[in-house]
């Protein structure tokens, strides 16, 4: 398979459990995937090479080599990296393309659309949709805004669906913003009743109730407690921002305030710390509940 446009060497920052997959998925088509691993766990470093993602060295030298930057990683970073980017923008005098793909606010994406472009690169908002690819008919939605934005055009296909949504930036994040405010909202407000529920001791009765009344809701939400504390960290930030944005357009914001600080807790706990792989197959939502709430109730 040939490659289209322009674009050949696509750095990935930071290849993490989306990066590192979307990354394998541009290599396998030809495109030559780097990243920036000074720092990183030996995890990271083993999982890029494993996915075909090559150490380019300092961040400098990524600008330096690559055509396309795209920024997936912590919301809470996203400001940090697209500043550091900007600054050996400056140095290198390329006209690099940066990708935002984090769940940031539309305030936010235009913000960091200003400090990519008076670095003299190119900006475009993209919000994903879906999980990390593992099959092509599996790819997840990337969705793109911005006017320069169907220079990602050439990436379609290949590990990720783009999907222009707009000519304005903040579109794309937009959309993400409002998936997220769903999803992990919904995943916060599970939880929290349930830690509640642990507390006082009825959980077990409180769940024989819930699949009458929340029908096919309920399995979806336990399953997510089995991970929500392995994935907690990178919460945080994202309902920071789906409150940002929230308070922007004059809706409520408290709700994902309070979503953040309970992804906060459960970031506390032992379990944070755990990676994906290295879950116990059989342990419960039941199980993580007690941990949980045992660790919180002991402080």
């Amino acid at each position: 398979m040939t490659i289209s446009g322009p674009i050949s060497t696509i750095a990935i920052l930071s290849p993490g459990n989306m990066g590192s997959a979307v990354g394998k998925f541009l290599a396998e088509v030809g495109f030559d995937v780097i990243s920036s691993l000074d720092g990183r766990s030996d995890f990271t470093k083993n999982r890029a090479r494993e996915c075909g993602i090559r150490d380019a060295g300092s961040i400098g030298d990524v600008v330096a080599a690559a055509d396309l930057v795209l920024s997936i990683l912590d919301p809470a970073r996203a400001e940090d990296i697209a500043t550091s980017v900007a600054s050996e923008i400056k140095k290198a005098g390329k006209q690099l393309i940066f990708a935002d793909c984090n769940a940031i606010s539309p305030a936010t994406a235009s913000k960091l659309n200003g400090i990519i472009g008076q670095a003299g690169g190119i900006f475009v908002d993209v919000g994903i949709i879906g999980g990390a690819p593992t099959r092509k008919e599996n790819f997840p939605n990337f969705c793109t805004s911005g006017p320069q934005a169907d220079l990602l055009q050439p990436l379609d296909g290949k590990g990720i669906k783009i999907l222009k949504v707009g000519e304005e930036i903040g579109a794309g994040s937009a959309i993400k913003i409002c998936n997220g405010a769903w999803n992990k909202g919904a995943f916060a407000l599970y939880t929290a009743v349930m830690m509640a529920a642990e507390h006082y001791g009825f959980t077990e009765i409180l769940r024989e109730r819930l699949p009458g009344s929340q029908a096919g809701t309920v399995d979806k939400l336990d399953e997510a407690i089995n991970r929500l504390p392995s994935l907690s960290g990178r919460y945080i930030g994202e309902m920071e921002q789906v409150a940002e944005t929230f308070a922007s357009i004059g809706m409520p914001e408290g709700f994902h305030r309070a979503s953040a600080e309970l992804f906060r807790m459960l970031n506390a706990t032992s379990l944070a710390t755990e990676r994906r792989e290295e879950i116990p197959p059989d342990r419960t939502p039941l199980d993580v509940l007690k941990i949980v709430v045992g660790e919180i109730d002991a402080r």
